[in-house]
Order: structure tokens, then C-alpha cells, then sequence
């Protein structure tokens, strides 16, 4: 857990000995697992994985695309970008 996030804002890819911290969403996280999946990510900002749409900034400012399933090598710095695919709205 880092001290920006509240207690229960903690996943199981996130341990008291982390090694690797992520920007999600402009957020810090400090990842113990280096090899998580791209839903791993969607979850750590509370976005369900069958409503997620997860992305990596690369060295040139471009965002990709990552397939949810598909396991991700982690590195110090690493930048994400995590939005819903569609928002459910509406009056009741």
C-alpha cells in the first residue's frame, strides 16, 4: 500500500516489500509482482476487467492497447491509462 491510497484500495499485486512503483491514472502503486495482467491494472482503479479499456503510454507519448488476458512486464515508472468502455446512466 502507498500512503496515497486508502486501506482498502489494496490488491493482491501489491506487497509491504513492493519493488516497482506504476502511474495508473496519474496515481502511484506500488507493484510487488512484476508480472501482472492488463485486468490486474483495471482493478487496481476499481474497474471491473468485462468493462475496462487499459492502456500503456510508450516512449514516443502514444497510447496502446493492451489485451486484458495478456500478462504485462512491469517496470519502474511504467504509465497506465484505465477507462471504462461504457458508462451505464440514467434516471430512475
Amino acid at each position: 500500500m502507498t500512503p496515497d491510497q486508502a486501506p482498502d484500495q489494496v490488491d493482491p499485486t501489491q506487497t509491504a516489500g513492493a519493488t516497482c512503483e506504476i502511474f495508473v491514472n496519474r496515481r502511484r502503486f506500488a507493484i510487488g509482482n512484476q508480472m501482472v495482467t492488463a485486468a490486474d491494472i483495471a482493478a487496481l482503479m476499481g474497474v471491473p476487467a468485462d468493462n475496462a479499456v487499459v492502456e500503456r503510454g510508450d516512449p514516443t507519448g502514444e497510447w496502446v492497447a493492451l489485451p486484458l488476458a495478456d500478462i504485462v512486464a512491469i517496470h519502474p515508472g511504467d504509465t497506465f491509462l484505465v477507462t471504462r468502455q461504457f458508462v451505464m446512466g440514467g434516471h430512475g
